[in-house]
């Protein structure tokens, strides 16, 4: 993913963009340089859907999310807004579980009883940019994903290194992925990344709220699509895709939600 253009930003990639749905002009990023992955390895990995806005043929997936309890999951806050009209609403929305391939049937569409926003999200500055999804039933037994504890800074050393999860963009020019995709990126160190995005056109970086991962020279990245999709190190989740400039480009590497500076608000309304 990249920066202020890409993503999520369901659609917003580029002005800075956070990467989001599939393939409509807000703001997505997909998996760029991963490889075909498993929900049945990685079974917490969700998609978010509204075939009613995104139409049936990737089972209308705009983001993705993660599975931290059987009734919640954990995404970017900017799968819900609109560049335009600020706050919108995704409706049929439904979280898809256990579907590797969107143009399938298989897993379940779960419908979202309710959408929590963290009440500091900024848009405009993409900080604060989580979500968390109630689901109208349980999903049992099924594995969750931890989330990183409040404050912690180890999991955010840079080259420490993290997989990042997503059905977006492959290339930057708008291939959308049917299956789930994956990829191993590094982090980098924040000095880098606020070098990367100073201000302006790219987006501003702010490590109280951020993270960035991806390899120096490029070529591995999330893209448009993938906004709020898992960033995890060690089994834990530390990271969403959340905004970026182009994609998998050597000098603008993907920004993530640091969970670690929202992992209390997102633990009080779990």
């Amino acid at each position: 993913m990249s920066a202020a253009c890409w993503w999520g930003r369901v659609g917003r990639r580029h002005s800075p963009v956070a990467l989001g749905a599939a393939p409509p002009a807000e703001a997505q990023r997909r998996v760029v340089g991963g490889s075909t992955v498993s929900t049945a390895d990685h079974p917490w990995i969700v998609a978010l859907s509204s075939r009613q806005q995104f139409g049936g043929g990737r089972s209308g997936q705009f983001c993705g999310g993660a599975l931290v309890t059987p009734t919640k999951v954990v995404t970017a806050a900017h799968c819900f807004y609109g560049e335009a009209k600020g706050r919108v609403d995704r409706p049929g929305l439904k979280v898809i579980v256990g579907r590797d391939d969107l143009r399938g049937s298989a897993g379940r569409e779960v419908s979202v009883q309710s959408v929590w926003i963290h009440p500091d999200y900024n848009f405009a500055a993409n900080m604060n940019d989580v979500a968390v999804l109630t689901l109208s039933g349980s999903q049992g037994s099924r594995p969750v994903v931890e989330l990183v504890g409040q404050g912690e800074t180890e999991p955010y050393a840079p080259g420490t290194r993290a997989q990042v999860y997503g059905w977006g963009d492959t290339t930057g020019r708008g291939d959308y992925s049917p299956v789930l995709r994956g990829v191993d990126v590094p982090v980098i160190a924040d000095q880098t990344c606020a070098h990367a995005y100073p201000g302006g056109q790219d987006g501003r970086f702010d490590a109280r709220g951020m993270v960035c991962a991806g390899e120096e020279k490029g070529g591995k990245d999330a893209c448009q699509g993938d906004s709020g999709g898992p960033l995890i190190v060690g089994g834990r989740l530390v990271g969403l895709v959340s905004w970026g400039t182009g994609c998998a480009e050597a000098a603008h590497p993907g920004v993530y939600t640091r969970v670690s500076s929202v992992a209390d608000a997102v633990r009080s309304v779990l």
